[in-house]
């Protein structure tokens, strides 16, 4: 079992049954701790760089009761969605239109023409405080998040872009093809994004409306090796310092 949260006097575990190899449930139980109640089943997990049990389970910062899961339907991914602490879950409505403008003909309801269709996220956060981790939000900035994934039937590893979401998941943008670290400055006022790359780079890209809109700015004159950057001392500010730079 994993506690995964206590928050109004309740806990919310993950439990591994005797007929699991690599999913988890969900239970919530009463105030009292005593009953528990199934929330969600089949909640993919994984192991760690140390060998620790990782769940991809997500719960959002800032507003109480938003938690997004991974759960596996038959041999697919698919991202999942509460806004009551696990009562209710839903998949994820992909944006109305890619980068290009472009409309996404995805429906969340298939039939015999249409493919079942969806907003899929990765839901690791990071354990490096120089990267974002794969999703963030914060509790400074309610209802901003940001994460990498893909549209379509299930989870994808290869095919992978950027989504923003400004109302706690509800409704997605897209923001980049690729992806990218980004980090919440100044309550969320700006954003700032740098590729995810082992290569050589000179360029960040920053927001100021809430991924709306994009701007290139450069921070060398000559290419760098970016291990990552650090917002200090917290998101409230609008300092950001790059971290162990060399030459390549």
């Amino acid at each position: 079992m994993h506690i995964i949260s206590t928050d109004e006097n309740q806990v919310f575990a993950a439990v591994q049954e005797w007929n699991q190899n690599d999913t988890y449930n969900l239970y919530i139980s009463d105030t009292r701790g005593v009953y528990f109640t199934l929330a969600l089943e089949n909640v993919k997990s994984n192991r760690g760089l140390e060998g620790n049990v990782i769940i991809d389970l997500y719960e959002v910062a800032g507003i109480k009761g938003i938690f997004l899961a991974n759960k596996k339907v038959e041999d697919q991914i698919k991202t999942f969605i509460t806004y009551n602490k696990g009562r209710d879950w839903r998949l994820l409505q992909a944006p109305d239109s890619d980068l290009r403008g472009d409309p996404i003909h995805c429906l969340l309801v298939s039939d015999d023409n249409v493919p079942f269709c969806s907003l899929h996220l990765h839901l690791q956060i990071s354990e490096n405080p120089y990267t974002s981790g794969s999703i963030s939000s914060k509790e400074t900035v309610p209802g901003l998040l940001v994460a990498t994934g893909n549209v379509g039937p299930e989870l994808s590893y290869t095919e992978i872009g950027m989504f923003v979401s400004s109302d706690g998941g509800n409704s997605w943008r897209q923001i980049f093809e690729e992806e990218y670290s980004v980090w919440f400055l100044d309550w969320g006022g700006a954003l700032v994004a740098m590729k995810h790359t082992s290569m050589p780079i000179r360029h960040v890209w920053m927001s100021f409306d809430e991924g709306r809109t994009w701007n290139k700015y450069g921070f060398t004159s000559a290419p760098l090796f970016v291990d990552g950057s650090l917002v200090e001392p917290g998101i409230e500010t609008q300092i950001m310092t790059r971290n162990q730079l060399t030459n390549p």
